[in-house]
């Protein structure tokens, strides 16, 4: 019997494989293969150069249009505070122009302006189309000033002096507060340094803080029939304080609503037996050293105890 003859498998599926996969390349088939990517990318370019002009374009129009039409000029400058600045002095410290536009300035960098300054605590500005920009402030609140010679610091001065509101964060006297700063009362010290009291942040030297303490508890108590004019730190202990009347009284440095009630009832004793009262020191809880300002049937000399 013959024998079939074998092939050789391997051999011819190798051979197949090199026929399917041949890949025919020449010089000139990768020339029109790189122009035809030259032309893609060429094309692509000039699309996104061309969306670039246009928004170039059209934002400088939109931005020309918004800054410079008279549809859009600031005719109204509305202020909402609790303080004393007024429009002009808002716009002058936000670089506002009120020649301009409501999109002539940056709103954020307006609000940053006027939150930098030490008496302005919150800013917030908005634009009402077409015309209008409305500003609202939360400014500090003055309560009393700080006079301290060794700090240079003086007391009800306009130009340099420096005022101080009920949380004792620091600021100077800008602008219309003089008009309702000028009858506070000083809160004087001897010896201070000055990273103490920064402008924009609260004091921190402690017998200050006792005398503004003081301060706000007379404003609250007793305004308007026992004004203060003066608060002098003595020393580590004890607060002097006159008023508009030009009553002395002593103060310690706590204890301070027993002492203010105290001199409350001093004052209507006072008053209910005809007589001023001069000084009073209120250190003491019982039997309250005093001096009227006319002498008494009590003491030649006019010494007396509040409590008789």
């Amino acid at each position: 019997m013959f024998k079939r003859k074998k092939t050789n498998t391997r051999y011819t599926r190798a051979k197949q494989d090199r026929i399917l996969h041949l890949q025919v390349s020449s010089p000139r088939i990768v020339m029109f293969q790189s122009l035809r990517a030259m032309r893609g990318v060429f094309k692509l370019a000039l699309i996104l150069t061309l969306l670039g002009v246009g928004g170039v374009y059209s934002y400088n129009y939109i931005q020309n249009h918004f800054l410079t039409s008279p549809e859009f000029s600031l005719r109204h400058l509305e202020l909402k505070t609790n303080g004393y600045l007024n429009e002009s002095e808002v716009a002058k410290i936000a670089q506002i122009d009120p020649s301009g536009t409501v999109f002539s300035f940056d709103i954020d960098e307006a609000e940053e302006r006027l939150i930098a300054r030490p008496e302005i605590v919150t800013a917030a500005i908005e634009r009402r189309l077409p015309d209008t920009v409305k500003v609202t402030l939360t400014e500090r609140v003055p309560v009393a000033w700080v006079a301290c010679p060794k700090l240079a610091m003086s007391g009800r001065n306009p130009l340099s002096g420096i005022l101080m509101d009920a949380e004792g964060v620091i600021f100077k006297c800008q602008g219309n507060l003089w008009e309702v700063a000028r009858n506070l009362p000083v809160i004087e010290i001897q010896d201070a340094v000055k990273e103490e009291f920064q402008l924009g942040l609260q004091m921190t030297h402690k017998e200050a803080e006792r005398a503004l303490s003081l301060v706000n508890l007379i404003n609250d108590k007793v305004q308007g029939e026992w004004d203060v004019k003066r608060v002098a730190v003595v020393n580590f202990y004890s607060l002097q304080v006159t008023s508009n009347d030009d009553v002395e009284a002593t103060f310690g440095m706590y204890d301070h609503e027993r002492q203010l009630s105290d001199l409350v009832a001093a004052r209507r004793h006072s008053a209910d037996t005809g007589r001023e009262l001069s000084w009073i020191n209120l250190l003491p809880k019982h039997n309250i050293p005093g001096k009227f300002k006319e002498p008494t049937s009590i003491s030649d000399d006019g010494l007396t105890s509040v409590n008789d």
